[in-house]
């Protein structure tokens, strides 16, 4: 394992570097840069505020300039010595040309040839043809074909007595397995159809041997963040970079986005792609197909336009999200499709983590990572991203109703093939929705049974399961085979059934065909469960649940070590007597199967972060089977010298109670005035803005509500502006602009009587990641407790298993009934083994790093950073703190400065009041130095 702490070998030079790096950066550079010339996976860790993105763009874009350049020459050198050689053993012949003009006209003829092939490709030959994108795979169609088969299914009666619009909805012929798709679709592994994809994909092929890099990130702002950087380099103006996001974040037609759900906005622009065919379709039999609601993308109608919208985007400097938006509105034309056309000469490819994690995403994009850079910042997130990303929940419910409705409405229609899979999907539906419909009449649960506040989440990002505030008393959790067993289907073949899917773009027909019928299917309700009684009388949902059928048959297929299935029955309220749909959802745990994707593709792969310890079980978990000669690590501490942070260890309030924010306490009302008593004292001393997280929106509404009731709040008003991180992550934005004008505001105005702001923000939430509180924003960071996940959620119980299991190479699900109430929490959370306690640990002390990494964001800057609990103190370690102390697993930067403080409140003021004074004059004096 290489480059541990330090760099190899002399540090290179960076001309690219906008101004003099640091030692650090400098030492990060070099290491990165050898990192990419060995190949294999870098691990590199540099504190947030020590500029590692702009590190990264240079080092990365340096290596990749000086690599195209090698390159070019070792192909000079290598035609130069091939000629010489010829010229040798020709020596006799006078007729011999001069090879360098040779050579040049041999790739004009080359230029001309490839160039007459996009204009033949362009021309169309038998009909145009499509590439439509599905779930799973590109289905290749001819409209003429797609026309004639459709013509041959359907029956003179039936046309005569049917709208000839549902046309578009009929699969095409799959007869057999061994034939597949006959006709029509056939699988194909070309690209994602847009107005341009013959051209996209013969420019793919011309330029498959380009080294591109691809940056990701977890969030569109960390990847607009990324762009400004690298505007501030040369390289914004020598390498083409092209930025990618979803449907919903790039789409500009207004009636696709009042959809508002991402997957409806998905289904809309495809079917919209698809529209053009249709309307030829229905045109040929009876003009009254123009009445469909679906019409052609008016974003997607001018070849010319998508072009236009290409060429500028190679032209200007590097656009983000929103400059790519404002340009396809400038231009009429749709941004998502005109950015994708750029991948292909692109050098630089920047796009969110599930786009280039996600298997069929990245094929759809045409994303080609063979001998490329794959680089994934703020990579803590990353194996939380992948698990997420190959998990799935289904509810089965409303995809019986669109099954069963368009069985019934095509039955006469469809071949024997496509009616007897669509059969078998409709057993293996009511085989999931009997072990989810198991209600009992005489066992019905009370409100406050259903809603037990123990489940309440610490930390919203890690614990999906209990968001919902379900109680999963009776929640089962499984293994693939335990539960495929039963099911009592073992008649049924999962990987045909699989491959089906893939290739008969099933989901999206029967999607469109649900989502023009408004989910109304002709189905007895007195036939239906009681589950099905209920969603159909609330009228159905969105085609998203086929997609998820169709994600789970697939999760399905997985290993029977690679995941678990977690079955939440459905059940009653008892008070109001309201049904609580449950749901089955296949739980991802093995992400180095799909990691190693990208990492046996790709020449190498950089994981960056401020923290990514532990790196051990990183690795672990993402590339294990990555040889020990090819993992590069290297970290660095802070650029900012120890006198600008001040990190403090409270265990104890103003009035010496201790503080204890386990979840069995923390409500208790001694411990929130305490908690308040403490934020009133820090504000008078504390100037500018003070940054306090708490585990979790329901706590911090009971804080908030208390302190109102008891005249903390008004104490604290007094001193500071109150402000409150919203729930609704759009007016994040609005609610730190005001933050900070209130801080400026209140520094700028010398009479004013208050000191500046505090902020309320959510360990997990938007705040935590991502946002920078740099300078007056986050002079003080307050972490409020531990916050550890809840131990009665049966996933994280079972990840922490996999773990344990990990070494030992043989994944065993515990027979174990997973009980989701606190004791029960606790007590399996014991009997897990060492590395599933530090698992455990580290998921919290993960979370607190990232939140109070917030603070100090560049070398003149300077905080203080305050952890409340006594279990904090390293001299009060006890069962609850699991293996270790958690202040062992705090980033390295601060955990070198820690001063846990066990004398009484009065030492607490006096070191902030001296770290501050001293600070402000420290300020002061380098203003005047700058002056001068």
């Amino acid at each position: 394992m290489a480059m541990d702490n330090a760099s190899e070998g002399v540090p290179l030079e960076f001309p690219a570097f906008p101004f003099k790096p640091y030692p650090i950066q400098l030492h990060f550079m070099t290491a990165v840069y050898n990192a990419l010339q060995k190949g294999g996976v870098a691990v590199v860790e540099s504190p947030t505020g020590t500029g590692k993105t702009l590190s990264l763009i240079c080092s990365v874009l340096q290596w990749l300039q000086d690599h195209h350049h090698g390159k070019i020459n070792s192909e000079v050198d290598h035609i130069l010595s091939n000629k010489l050689k010829s010229l040798h053993e020709n020596e006799a012949s006078p007729d011999e040309p001069d090879w360098m003009l040779n050579f040049n006209d041999k790739n004009e003829e080359e230029k001309r040839k490839k160039r007459t092939a996009k204009k033949q490709q362009s021309k169309p030959a038998n009909g145009p043809k499509r590439v439509v994108n599905t779930l799973f795979g590109k289905v290749d169609e001819t409209e003429k074909e797609l026309l004639k088969k459709q013509t041959e299914t359907v029956s003179v009666a039936d046309s005569i007595n049917s709208s000839d619009d549902e046309l578009i909805f009929l699969l095409a012929d799959y007869d057999s397995d061994d034939s597949c798709m006959k006709g029509a679709t056939k699988r194909n592994q070309n690209r994602v159809s847009t107005s341009s994809s013959e051209e996209d994909f013969d420019a793919e092929k011309e330029d498959e041997a380009m080294v591109k890099v691809f940056f990701c990130s977890r969030t569109h702002s960390q990847l607009s963040q990324f762009i400004g950087e690298l505007k501030r380099t040369v390289f914004a103006e020598s390498m083409q970079v092209v930025s990618l996001g979803s449907r919903k974040t790039l789409c500009i037609n207004e009636d696709v986005l009042k959809l508002g759900n991402a997957t409806r906005i998905n289904e809309r622009c495809l079917e919209m792609q698809k529209s053009k065919s249709s309307h030829k379709v229905a045109v040929s039999a009876d003009r009254r197909l123009r009445k469909s609601k679906i019409t052609r993308c008016p974003m997607m109608r001018k070849q010319s336009s998508q072009q236009q919208f290409k060429q500028e985007l190679l032209d200007s400097v590097p656009l983000d999200i929103e400059d790519l938006v404002r340009l396809g509105k400038k231009l009429t034309t749709c941004p998502y499709y005109g950015s994708r056309q750029v991948i292909p000469v692109a050098d630089i490819v920047v796009l969110p983590y599930q786009s280039l994690l996600h298997l069929a995403t990245r094929d759809s994009l045409g994303v080609k990572l063979k001998n490329c850079i794959v680089i994934f910042d703020e990579a803590h997130n990353l194996v939380d991203t992948i698990t997420d990303t190959y998990s799935c929940r289904v509810s089965a419910v409303q995809v019986t109703l669109q099954l069963s409705g368009y069985l019934e409405r095509f039955k006469n229609r469809l071949t024997a093939g496509n009616r007897r899979y669509i059969q078998t999907l409709l057993v293996l539906i009511n085989a999931f929705i009997r072990r989810i419909d198991c209600i009992h009449e005489d066992k019905k649960l009370s409100l406050q049974e259903i809603l037990n506040p123990v489940v309440e989440e610490e930390t919203p990002k890690l614990l999906g399961y209990a968001s919902n505030g379900r109680y999963p008393r009776d929640a089962e959790i499984m293994t693939i085979n335990d539960f495929l067993f039963s099911l009592q289907i073992d008649n049924i073949n999962l990987f045909k059934l699989r491959r089906y899917i893939r290739e008969s773009n099933i989901v999206n027909k029967v999607s469109s065909y649900g989502e023009k019928q408004s989910f109304q299917v002709s189905v007895p309700l007195e036939s239906m469960s009681s589950t099905l009684k209920s969603n159909a009388a609330q009228g159905g949902s969105t085609s998203a649940s086929f997609h998820a059928l169709a994600d789970f048959v697939l999760a399905l297929t997985n290993q029977d070590a690679d995941g678990r299935v977690l079955i939440t029955p459905s059940c009653y309220a008892g008070v109001s007597n309201e049904l609580l749909e449950g749901n089955i959802k296949f739980v991802m745990l093995n992400a180095a199967k799909h990691f190693s994707e990208v990492v046996d593709q790709a020449r190498a792969v950089v994981l960056a972060g401020g923290t990514l310890q532990p790196i051990g079980e990183l690795r672990e978990r993402l590339f294990p089977d990555v040889p020990e000669e090819h993992v590069h690590i290297f970290s660095c501490g802070h650029i900012v010298p120890p006198e600008s942070i001040l990190p403090l260890i409270i265990p104890r309030g103003p009035t010496g109670k201790a503080f204890d924010f386990t979840f069995q306490s923390r409500s208790l009302p001694v411990m929130v005035e305490e908690l308040g008593r403490l934020l009133v004292n820090v504000s008078l001393v504390v100037p500018e803005g003070i940054v306090v997280f708490l585990p979790s929106f329901e706590y911090e509404n009971l804080v908030h509500n208390l302190w109102m009731s008891t005249g903390i709040l008004d104490s604290i008003s007094r001193k500071k502006h109150i402000f409150r991180e919203p729930r609704d992550a759009s007016s994040v934005e609005m609610i730190l602009q005001e933050y900070k004008n209130a801080i400026m505001l209140s520094t700028c105005n010398q009479n004013s009587d208050k000191s500046g702001a505090v902020l309320f923000c959510i360990v997990g939430a938007k705040m935590s990641e991502g946002i920078n509180f740099s300078d007056g924003m986050g002079r003080c960071v307050i972490m409020v407790g531990l916050p550890y996940p809840s131990p009665s959620d049966p996933e994280l119980l079972e990840r922490m298993r996999y773990i344990d299991n990990l070494a030992r190479k043989e994944i065993s699900i515990s027979q174990e009934n997973s009980n989701c109430s606190i004791d029960s929490g606790i007590s399996a959370l014991k009997r897990c083994g060492q590395r599933g306690k530090e698992y455990y640990e580290n998921l919290c002390m993960k979370a607190v790093n990232q939140s109070i990494g917030r603070a100090i964001r560049h070398i003149q800057d300077y905080a203080a950073i305050l952890l409340v609990d006594a279990r904090y103190d390293p001299g009060s370690l006890d069962i609850r703190t699991l293996a270790s102390g958690p202040t062992s697993k705090l980033a390295g930067w601060i955990r070198n400065h820690l001063i846990p403080v066990r004398g009484g409140f009065g030492e607490v003021h006096k070191q902030l009041r001296q770290f501050f004074k001293y600070n402000k004059e420290r300020a002061i004096n380098q203003s005047l130095r700058g002056a001068v």
